[in-house]
C-alpha cells in the first residue's frame, strides 16, 4: 500500500511539531508551515527544506499578546496570521501533486482546504478546543461572575472555525468532552484521538527526590481565567498543610492584572520561561498537580506530569477526564468545585501510598502513549474516512 503523504499548517507550534516528527520518521511528511519563526523551530528536529516557517506576525504580536488595552489591534494582526498561513498552504497544494492529507489547526484552511477538496483529497480540521461557540459562552460567564470585562471573540474567528467544520473531510478533536460540544449534525466527521506525550523529555528522573517536609503542588499552565488559576489559588490556601508549597509555571496573560497581587505569597513559587528540561525537573519535585480549567480541548500537560510520575487533579473539562479515569493517575473534580480539590489535596498529603502508587500509574501508562502510536492510530482513522 503507498504511503500517504501530509502537508500540516499550524498557526504555532501546539503538538504539530511532535506529530510532524512522528510523520517525518515514517518519511511521509511534505511539509509542516508554521507561524513561527524558524530560530524557534530548528531545534525541533525537522529538517529545514520540509519546514515553511512565517514568524514576522508572531514577532509583531509578541508585546501585544499580554495586554488587554491592545486586544483589537493583537486580533487584526492574528487574523491577517491566520490568512497567511492559508494562503501559504495553499500555494504548496498548487505545487504539489502528491500530497494525500491535509492536516491544518482549524482556522487555518479556508482556501487552502476548499482547493484540496476540489482536488479528491482528505482535509483533516484539528480542532484542540472545545467548539468555538461553548468556548466563548463559558468564558463570557466566568469573566462576567469575577466583575472581569471580558472581550467576546471576535465574528471572524467565529465564522471561521465554522467555515472549518464545515469544509473539512475529518474533524479530529482531543477528547469526548470536546465531541460533545459540536452539534449532533457534524457527529459523522468527528473522530477522537487523544494526545500523545514526548517520554524523552518528560519522564520520571529517579536522582530527584520530592520533599519530605514540604507538600509541593504544582499549576503547570497559561495565568489565566480559562485556565482556572482563580481556583487553582484559592484551594491551595485553604488546604490546610503546616509546610505547602505551590509552584506556578506559565505565561502571563491579559489577565495578569487580575493575578498580580493573588500570586503574592511567601509559599508561592512563580517561574518566567522554563525550557523542557527544566520544565521536567520542576515536575519530578512536585508532590502534585492541580488544572481547574474552566475550558480546554485536552491539557498536554496533564501527559506530561503523569509521564513524570506526578499524580494530577483536574476537572472534567481539561478534556482530560477519560485519561485520568483509564490510566488511574489522579482525579476528576467538577469545574468551580473549590471544596473537591481541597478534599484531594487533603486525601493526597495524608496518604503517601496512594500518591505513589498514582505515580506509578502516571509513568507507566506514558510509556506506551507516545506520539508514534498517535500518528499510527491517525493513519487508522484516515483509512476509515478515505474508504468513504
Amino acid at each position: 500500500m503507498k504511503k500517504k503523504k501530509y502537508l500540516i499548517a499550524t498557526a504555532g507550534k501546539f503538538h504539530h511539531f511532535e506529530l510532524a516528527k512522528a510523520i517525518y520518521k515514517k518519511n511521509q511528511l511534505t511539509k509542516i508551515i508554521s507561524g513561527y519563526p524558524w530560530f524557534k523551530l530548528k531545534k525541533e528536529g525537522i529538517p529545514r527544506n520540509l519546514v515553511s516557517p512565517f514568524g514576522l506576525i508572531r514577532i509583531m504580536r509578541e508585546p501585544l499578546i499580554k495586554q488587554i488595552l491592545f486586544k483589537n489591534m493583537d486580533d487584526l494582526l492574528n487574523i491577517y496570521h491566520h490568512k497567511k498561513i492559508d494562503e501559504i498552504a495553499l500555494n504548496i497544494i498548487n505545487e504539489n501533486d502528491d500530497i494525500d492529507i491535509f492536516f491544518a489547526q482549524s482556522k487555518s484552511s479556508f482556501l487552502s482546504g476548499q482547493k484540496f477538496r476540489k482536488n479528491g483529497k482528505l482535509v483533516v480540521c484539528d480542532r484542540t478546543s472545545t467548539h468555538i461557540n461553548f468556548q466563548n459562552e463559558i468564558l463570557k460567564e466566568e469573566y462576567e461572575s469575577l466583575n472581569l470585562n471580558y472581550k467576546p471573540i471576535k465574528e471572524w474567528y467565529l465564522e471561521r472555525e465554522k467555515n472549518s467544520y464545515e469544509n473539512a473531510d475529518l474533524i479530529l478533536v482531543p477528547s469526548n468532552f470536546v465531541k460533545k460540544t459540536f452539534s449532533k449534525d457534524l457527529d459523522k466527521k468527528i473522530e477522537v484521538l487523544e494526545f500523545g506525550v514526548n517520554n524523552k523529555v518528560f519522564f520520571r528522573n529517579e536522582n530527584i527526590k520530592k520533599s519530605d517536609t514540604f507538600f509541593d503542588v504544582l499549576f503547570l499552565a497559561s495565568k489565566s481565567v480559562r485556565k482556572g488559576l482563580h481556583y487553582a489559588l484559592e484551594a491551595f490556601e485553604k488546604f490546610k498543610h503546616p509546610k505547602k508549597r505551590l509552584h506556578v509555571v506559565g505565561s502571563n496573560t491579559s489577565d495578569k492584572y487580575f493575578f498580580e497581587k493573588k500570586l503574592q505569597s511567601q509559599n508561592i513559587i512563580v517561574y518566567g520561561h522554563v525550557n523542557h528540561s527544566k520544565l521536567n525537573d520542576i515536575i519530578n519535585r512536585c508532590h502534585v498537580y492541580v488544572l481547574p480549567s474552566l475550558e480546554d480541548g485536552f491539557a498536554v500537560s496533564i501527559l506530561q506530569v503523569a509521564a513524570a510520575g506526578c499524580p494530577v487533579i483536574v476537572t472534567e473539562n481539561t478534556g482530560s477526564g477519560d485519561f485520568v479515569r483509564r490510566s488511574n493517575s489522579g482525579f476528576v473534580v467538577p469545574i468551580r468545585n473549590v471544596g473537591s480539590i481541597v478534599d484531594k489535596l487533603t486525601h493526597l498529603a495524608d496518604n503517601k501510598e496512594l500518591l505513589e502508587e498514582l505515580s506509578y500509574n502516571g509513568q507507566n501508562y506514558s510509556k506506551k502513549n507516545d506520539w508514534d502510536l498517535y500518528f499510527e492510530k491517525l493513519e487508522t482513522i484516515i483509512e476509515k474516512f478515505s474508504s468513504k
